[in-house]
């Protein structure tokens, strides 16, 4: 991971889109806990993908883990454009409504039968990620869910690339088999 990092703030467009892909779920993970006024999901992944190369290019490895510099550094991008978005200078435009959209309009709220088979679902899966699988499967799954990459968690648990993926694995078949 150094390496890339290194090679990265050098300038390597590849060694920054590997690095950038690694931690796309990181970034997903903390987009996906707010709302923009005005905008979308896209436009919160973006910020925080432009927090993450920040983070890339400022990091310092004398001063901490990057995983933990790159999820300050995206929830920072990530808050400063809410909280920039939520402005007074910004409020005459968040409440626009787009007129090519209002023909098609949908208010997004999901009915009453689709929370209900949503909670059904996400018991379902809870129930399956806490009795059928093991503790070192419930650990990689979580880390990996939280966008921590391969090697981040092999190094984190002190296991090897093909533990981790191995866990990986046999946790993703157990989900697929009971949720089925």
């Amino acid at each position: 991971m150094e390496e890339l990092l290194r090679r990265a703030r050098q300038g390597d467009q590849q060694a920054t889109e590997q690095l950038v892909a690694d931690y796309k779920g990181l970034v997903r993970s903390l987009a996906n806990k707010f709302y923009l006024v005005g905008g979308d999901k896209d436009d919160l992944l973006q910020e925080g993908t432009l927090g993450l190369i920040y983070a890339i290019n400022k990091y310092d490895e004398n001063k901490g883990a990057f995983p933990a510099f790159a999820e300050l550094c995206v929830m920072r991008q990530i808050l400063g454009a809410i909280k920039h978005d939520s402005g007074i200078k910004q409020k005459p435009l968040s409440n626009y409504v787009d007129i090519e959209t209002v023909s098609g309009f949908s208010d997004g709220l999901n009915s009453p039968l689709e929370i209900l088979l949503q909670k059904e679902y996400y018991e379902r899966v809870t129930k399956v990620v806490n009795e059928q699988l093991t503790p070192i499967e419930r650990r990689v799954l979580t880390m990996f869910a939280e966008g921590y990459s391969y090697e981040d968690i092999s190094k984190m648990l002190s296991r090897s690339y093909k533990s981790v993926d191995g866990a990986l694995q046999r946790a993703r078949k157990k989900l697929i088999e009971y949720l089925n």
